[in-house]
């Protein structure tokens, strides 16, 4: 038998995955805030901040529906995370390392937000109207931060020489 069967149990798990995804963007933070410009620096310094919000918010919620807050690591998310780190290391600082930074905070971004749905769903169908809005706040907070992302690149590239 499969250790996730429920539709509470995958919820779990969903808000397991995403509690990971934020650990990892707060300890992953001060690392690439070293190797990157002021602009991503900044922009590193504030994602902490309203990880660790959303971070607090899923480990009440897992609280509330009698969860563990420990789950499985978020692969995905920290890989890309590792993917971020090589680029801060391996390409030439300025535009270029800002350039693929963006390019790597942003495919974390639409995991998160991918994951904040699917979570979302499974909350609607199982009727945890509080969990809904809880989650809702949270991925709504991921498109702002995309849309900022998106903002940030086109600042970046007009500094690019080309």
């Amino acid at each position: 038998m499969a250790d996730t069967d429920t539709p509470r149990a995958l919820l779990l798990v969903a808000l397991q995955d995403l509690l990971d995804a934020e650990r990892a963007w707060i300890e992953r933070s001060g690392e690439l805030q070293r190797n990157a410009s002021y602009r991503i620096a900044t922009y590193l310094a504030e994602e902490a901040r309203v990880a660790q919000a959303q971070a607090e918010r899923l480990t009440s919620a897992i609280a509330a529906l009698d969860g563990d807050v420990q789950g499985l690591p978020n692969i995905w998310l920290r890989a890309i995370l590792d993917d971020a780190a090589r680029d801060a290391g391996t390409i030439a600082a300025g535009p270029l390392r800002d350039t693929a930074l963006v390019g790597a905070f942003r495919k974390g971004k639409q995991a998160e937000r991918v994951s904040y749905e699917t979570a979302i769903g499974l909350a609607r169908r199982m009727h945890q109207d509080d969990l809904v809005r809880t989650l809702t706040v949270s991925r709504d907070e991921e498109a702002r931060t995309d849309a900022a992302l998106v903002l940030l690149l086109d600042s970046i590239l007009r500094d690019l020489v080309v």
